[in-house]
């Protein structure tokens, strides 16, 4: 019951935030006093479901997880919620000019010449309603088919000081962020594996939120990761959203598949004459879950050889602030999905250091994927699903 409880206050709070969201959205954009009775009726209602629709998705999966309702639902649910949020953002700006343009009216002009104006401000309104509303439903339909579309494949060379020669060359392809779960399925992952099979990399890592979703629901969306082929094999570490959708159950699964899983440990691979050590941290937020599986970078590492080079895998990038002091050479995370689309990429610096690609962060450097898949909303706007083709190259120091 106690679980039950929090459940409803949690997506109470959530239809709360969206009804604010939305409802203002609509109330801004949407001609509700000039409507005909019939119209009104029908927009104040499709505002409603969308509203309704957020939490009912979540319900259902959390309850009803094999209904035929509990994808379609979420589909419905999640590019909802993705056009709503760029609308608001759009809307928000746009009322900020207006409050700037009333101010500096009031500041310059007599009332009389405001009001001759009135009518040329709600002219220039309705224009700019109309455009928000085509411009977020272009990048909602173009997010969406860069989503679920082509993934590409994102070759960084890595240059690591006095790299053994044995190890120049050495390459890891990298998965993140693949979220099978309502709107990623097993047709996604096929494509995934066969793509990084085609690289012949040295090695596979994923680093983390692989699933969103339970292993008896996923499982067979999940099986075409078996076939992953490289030269030593598959690595994998923990995401947040495992910890969401059983993760222990999830580490069982992984390793049922064939993938080495690394909860705050590593593996030395020999490779040609050089040794090289591949760590994994569990996720940044892991210790909440389960104190046993609290994120520890310097215990990744025990009693690993001295004078190795040491890659880390760990979901979240802000674990270099650990990592570092475990003499790491690189860190490979994902996570932020680049920011996956506008604007919720301006608001990812505020959580993590470092949202894509290659970053220095004092003697180590930190590579953050842009992500395979995608949370929530099928869309990218400004981002590209990837694959990363990392390669160790030699940099004299």
């Amino acid at each position: 019951m106690p679980g039950l409880k929090r459940l409803i206050i949690f997506l109470s709070i959530i239809t709360g935030m969206l009804a604010l969201a939305y409802g203002y959205t609509a109330y801004r954009l949407l001609p509700f006093s000039t409507m005909e009775n019939s119209l009104r009726v029908v927009a104040i209602t499709a505002v409603i479901a969308c509203v309704l629709l957020g939490p009912l998705s979540q319900f259902i999966r959390i309850f009803y997880e094999d209904s035929p309702w509990s994808d379609a639902i979420a589909w419905i649910a999640y590019v909802t919620f993705g056009f709503f949020s760029m609308t608001l953002f759009f809307v928000i700006v746009r009322d900020l000019g207006l409050v700037v343009y009333d101010l500096a009216s009031s500041a310059l002009f007599s009332p009389a010449k405001i009001g001759e104006l009135a009518s040329e401000r709600t002219s220039w309104i309705q224009a700019m309603n109309l455009s928000i509303l085509g411009l977020t439903g272009g990048l909602t339909v173009y997010g969406y088919f860069k989503a679920r579309g082509l993934v590409k494949i994102n070759r960084v060379n890595v240059p690591i000081d006095d790299l053994p020669a044995d190890l120049d060359g050495f390459t890891i392809a990298q998965i993140s962020d693949l979220h099978v779960g309502p709107t990623i399925k097993e047709k996604f992952v096929t494509k995934v594996v066969d793509m990084v099979n085609s690289l012949n990399a040295d090695m596979v890592a994923i680093t983390g939120d692989l699933v969103d979703g339970s292993v008896p629901k996923l499982r067979k969306h999940v099986q075409p990761l078996a076939d992953l082929r490289s030269r030593y094999g598959t690595f994998y570490v923990t995401g947040n959203h495992e910890y969401y959708s059983g993760a222990l159950q999830w580490i069982g699964e992984a390793r049922r598949l064939g993938m080495t899983v690394l909860l705050n440990d590593h593996q030395i691979l020999e490779h040609n004459s050089a040794r090289i050590a591949i760590g994994g941290v569990t996720d940044y937020t892991a210790g909440s879950f389960y104190p046993n599986h609290r994120s520890d970078p310097q215990k990744a590492f025990e009693n690993s050889p001295e004078g190795v080079i040491r890659i880390l895998l760990a979901h979240q990038p802000k674990s270099i602030f650990k990592a570092v002091e475990a003499g790491i050479h690189l860190q490979l995370s994902g996570h932020t999905h680049g920011g996956q689309f506008f604007p919720g990429n301006l608001f990812v610096p505020l959580q993590q250091p470092m949202v894509r690609g290659l970053h220095r962060y004092e003697s180590a450097q930190v590579f953050i994927s842009c992500g395979t898949g995608y949370w929530g909303p099928p869309l990218r706007v400004g981002t590209s699903s990837e694959i990363a083709l990392i390669t160790l190259v030699r940099r004299e120091s």
